[in-house]
């Protein structure tokens, strides 16, 4: 482990060295904080990665490293101060696929990942999602509170699934702010997501609607709403969820969670491509494709849409204006956009490529560059 000045990392090589830090600050955004389930951040690394987290879980020797207890996959924790951390302990810092950093990434040239490397890949970088790190980390005892909350749901779902729960929480929609990490916990057409501190959780099974309102789940203006929701907590995957059998409408809670101060992680590179086939100003390039294209971080698939275009550049008179319908595909495993044509493209003719403003990278939404490049078809 290298040390240094300032915001220096430290590898924990046994439990309870200090006294736990503890202090009381005002809440942060809910953006720049999650918190969430140890099996949430293993289930969706590309959601959390990134991001500050808190999770309730403890902490185990692994030789001489930490990591947190009974995970599928291994998800090491470098201390900020070294602190003891027990079952009633709240672990906050910054959640890293370490397979989603490049090695030589300056952003951490200050950890040292080889422990983490020998211990659990025999000493190579590892894949996407399969080794993760808390970097920073911070312990918080923190009891649960009396009554539940959201903020207690997604910390300690156990200690609730199967009950009933009354909560009360902003309305944010279908998961409108990105909340949660999308597609886990929606059951319904009317299901939505409460927010409330930097926690959130889905609620399934009433229309969000009663006296004085009626919310449209796919609609921004219509959140930030109050509600109280009473239902039964369930859990039948990573994230638990509010089986709710009645709501109404609230006034914000007084609930001001334990907090310590962590300095924002460093921003990401914004994307940009760093392949293609067909190569930039390729000649005698395959007229039935597909073209790939390939970024250099997790792109949002969604935001390709209406994004992608392709287009004949010049050509004899009487040649087709335009080149053969396509549809496009976000592949994750290797960040690669590929795009499929339906029908061969004409011969000899130069094609164009181009990637549109609003392109974003998954997870902070930094924009990728508009981009283009031509090549030129065979016979």
């Amino acid at each position: 482990m290298t040390l240094g000045t300032g915001r220096t990392y430290a590898l924990a090589i046994a439990i309870g060295l200090a006294p736990i830090l503890s202090e009381r600050a005002p809440a942060q955004p809910a953006a720049m904080r999650v918190a969430t389930t140890a099996e949430a951040l293993v289930a969706a690394p590309v959601f959390f990665h990134g991001k500050q987290i808190v999770v309730r879980r403890e902490v185990e020797a692994s030789g001489r490293l930490t990591r947190l207890a009974r995970t599928v996959k291994p998800v090491f924790v470098f201390w900020r101060d070294a602190a003891g951390a027990t079952a009633s302990s709240e672990i906050r810092g910054e959640f890293w696929d370490i397979g989603r950093l490049d090695r030589t990434d300056q952003r951490f040239s200050h950890v040292d990942f080889q422990p983490i490397l020998d211990a659990a890949s025999n000493g190579q970088w590892p894949g996407r999602d399969q080794i993760f790190v808390i970097l920073g980390a911070t312990a918080v005892d923190s009891p649960l509170p009396a009554e539940p909350t959201i903020r207690a749901l997604a910390l300690a779902p156990d200690q609730y699934v199967g009950k009933g729960v009354t909560v009360t929480g902003r309305f944010r929609g279908a998961n409108l702010f990105a909340d949660l990490p999308q597609g886990a916990g929606t059951k319904g057409r009317w299901d939505f997501v409460l927010q409330s501190a930097d926690a959130a959780i889905w609620v399934s099974g009433v229309r969000p609607r009663g006296k004085g309102f009626d919310l449209d789940v796919n609609a921004r203006m219509d959140t930030g709403r109050w509600l109280q929701v009473a239902g039964t907590l369930r859990r039948d995957g990573p994230l638990p969820w509010i089986e709710a059998t009645s709501l109404a409408g609230a006034t914000a809670p007084s609930e001001t969670p334990i907090d310590v101060a962590v300095p924002p992680p460093p921003p990401e590179p914004p994307p940009k491509v760093v392949f293609s086939a067909p190569t930039s100003d390729e000649t005698d390039a395959e007229r039935g494709g597909p073209i790939r294209i390939q970024f250099s971080r997790d792109m949002d698939p969604k935001s390709f849409r209406d994004r992608v275009r392709i287009s004949y550049v010049g050509g004899p008179a009487g040649a087709p204006a335009s080149p053969p319908a396509v549809t496009s595909r976000y592949i994750e495993g290797t960040r690669a956009l590929e795009i499929k044509l339906s029908a061969p493209l004409d011969r000899f003719r130069v094609v164009k490529v181009d990637l549109l403003e609003g392109i974003t990278a998954a997870g902070d939404n930094q924009p990728l560059a508009p981009w283009s490049f031509t090549f030129t078809t065979g016979g």
